[in-house]
């Protein structure tokens, strides 16, 4: 039998979906507050044109001192490919 959606499964789905926007916003503050050698992470990137994108698009939001919401929509403009690699990267440097 299916389960019914109740006041419970919503409440969980908006913690869980809370949870995933914390570790995003988590995830950025990596990226912008960390010094990251571009080039020793190369070899391990397939897709060297987007990541050409992301490391433009990370140094000229940490040169304007952009906020989080700021430098989200920028990453959000490479797509769920970029998004795919900034998770990507970041597992990479911690």
């Amino acid at each position: 039998m299916a389960r019914k959606s109740g006041r419970m499964r919503l409440k969980g789905k908006k913690t869980f979906d809370r949870t995933n926007l914390e570790l995003a916003d988590e995830e950025l503050r990596v990226l912008q507050n960390t010094k990251i050698d571009w080039e020793s992470l190369r070899p391990k990137i397939s897709n060297m044109e987007l990541y050409d994108k992301l490391i433009d698009e990370i140094k000229l939001s940490t040169e304007r001192n952009e906020n989080l919401s700021q430098f989200r929509y920028r990453i959000q403009e490479l797509g769920k490919e970029g998004i795919n690699l900034v998770r990507k990267v970041i597992k990479m440097i911690r």
